[in-house]
């Protein structure tokens, strides 16, 4: 029924494709658009079944870490250069697992945080990560930390784990003109809901509550941390790697 109704999606938007070179598989492409309304999270490849939002990412890894041009599969298995992503199955999983030196990870009560669920598969909990100090030099993390219920713990675990210059590339809801909307007060053991539950939608657990939507003082938080931040706002010449409406951050551990 799902593959029924993305061919019927893919169908009514063939005005809104796109095409282009995906830069996580390196394929000349058609990005298929789904929704209109939200192509930040859609815009698939249909060879990766990358995202708007991955491939962007991509673009900041391949920016800052890479040789411009190149793609996501043409990192060589001999390039020492260690990557943990806080998501599994994705089109990163797909090109990367192969690499000693990428892990990711997801979390799941029924494993023990630090186990290997399968393969460079770790359950991990982002607010006590079990990675030893300065083991990578790119953590991703793509629509978490809205999620993570402690997220300043959260964002120094992951500057731990950085080796010194490394990288952190994430994306999160962010209102840039204004101050971070704390929904949840999260002082206590229990959570206090100060505004009405809101939930995003996740491919593992289902729904999961969103504890806050972030604003500018994003940037003075990761600062403390010990972090320089940029962000990269998508523009019309990343429409050839089917990127649309998206920004990412970028913080580089000092």
């Amino acid at each position: 029924m799902k593959l029924i109704n993305a061919v019927q999606k893919v169908i009514q938007n063939l005005g809104n494709h796109q095409l282009g070179k995906c830069n996580i598989c390196g394929n000349i492409t058609a990005f298929l658009c789904i929704d209109v309304q939200a192509v930040r999270n859609n815009m698939y490849c249909p060879f990766c079944r990358s995202s708007s939002r991955k491939r962007h990412v991509a673009k900041i890894i391949i920016q800052e870490v890479l040789k411009p041009g190149s793609t996501i599969a043409e990192i060589p298995q001999t390039q020492e250069l260690s990557i943990y992503n806080a998501d599994v199955d994705d089109a990163f999983y797909q090109k990367l697992h192969h690499h000693n030196l990428y892990i990711c990870s997801t979390f799941s009560p029924e494993f023990k945080p630090g186990s290997e669920i399968r393969p460079g598969v770790f359950c991990q909990d982002l607010e006590h990560l079990t990675f030893a100090n300065e083991t990578f030099d790119i953590a991703i993390t793509e629509d978490v930390f809205e999620h993570v219920r402690n997220h300043q713990q959260g964002l120094r675990e992951v500057h731990r784990i950085l080796k010194p210059g490394g990288y952190h590339i994430f994306t999160v809801p962010c209102n840039f003109d204004r101050e971070t909307i704390v929904r949840v007060d999260t002082s206590g053991k229990e959570d206090i809901h100060l505004l009405p539950p809101e939930y995003h939608g996740d491919k593992i657990r289902g729904n999961i509550l969103a504890y806050r939507t972030f604003g500018i003082d994003i940037f003075d938080l990761l600062k403390k941390v010990g972090f320089e931040t940029k962000v990269d706002f998508s523009n019309y010449l990343d429409r050839k790697n089917g990127i649309f409406d998206s920004y990412v951050f970028c913080s580089q551990k000092v």
